[in-house]
């Protein structure tokens, strides 16, 4: 019995996944909460079935599971924009992240290979797309700048997963960088009086983003 407990847990996720969202959606007449509620249910299952198989990219082949969380994703942010108008871009886009994260994260360390770029193409088209979000925070709000932490450090993590190995120097100069420049954005908010809460985030996740990347990823360089 022991050695289908991964089965059994993947079945059960993706069951109590399209139960609860189905079941919600019924009730409710929406889908964008059903369909988050339904994520929040089935992930954890799912990912523990995972972790414990030997080798579930047989059963659940990583181009398909990636492919399921971008129909995911979008389906999020058009339910979003759709049912919630009020909900705005910026935190659909986010919530969409984060349900396509995960998929994402199993094809990339399953071997889906699918992204034309390289790592470090990817990890400096994800951080100019995150420092977008992060420079447009005081204008649309904090998620803003939490969004682009998700999608900045996601592409840090990918170059990672894929070799991608800084130096030391480099992760300390990563840090500094990280420090300075969200202290002169700090003071730039505040000497133009911007909205407090977005002033503050947009340095604190400049300061964060390479200090999670380091501390993510120390084991590998031990």
């Amino acid at each position: 019995m022991a050695e289908r407990v991964p089965e059994f847990a993947l079945l059960i996720g993706v069951f109590l996944g399209l139960s609860s969202t189905v079941s919600a959606a019924v009730l409710t007449g929406t889908l964008f909460r059903p369909l988050l509620f339904g994520v929040v249910v089935g992930y954890p299952f799912v990912a523990f079935g995972i972790v414990r198989s030997d080798d579930p990219s047989e059963a659940l082949p990583p181009k398909l599971i990636l492919g399921i969380g971008v129909a995911l994703g979008v389906l999020t942010v058009g339910a979003a924009l759709l049912e919630r108008p009020s909900v705005g871009i910026v935190p659909a886009l986010l919530a969409a992240a984060l349900v396509v994260l995960p998929p994402a994260a199993y094809a990339t360390r399953f071997g889906a290979d699918v992204n034309p770029l390289s790592p470090i193409q990817t990890l400096v088209a994800c951080a100019a797309v995150g420092a977008a979000f992060v420079a447009f925070a005081p204008l649309v709000g904090s998620l803003s700048a939490v969004l682009g932490l998700v999608i900045g450090l996601s592409g840090a993590l990918y170059a990672d997963a894929r070799g991608f190995r800084p130096t030391y120097r480099q992760q300390r100069l990563g840090v500094v960088a990280g420090v300075v420049v969200g202290v002169a954005v700090a003071w730039f908010g505040l000497s133009m009086r911007l909205p407090l809460e977005a002033t503050v985030m947009a340095p604190v996740v400049l300061v964060l983003a390479p200090s999670l990347f380091v501390a993510l990823t120390r084991a590998k360089r031990k």
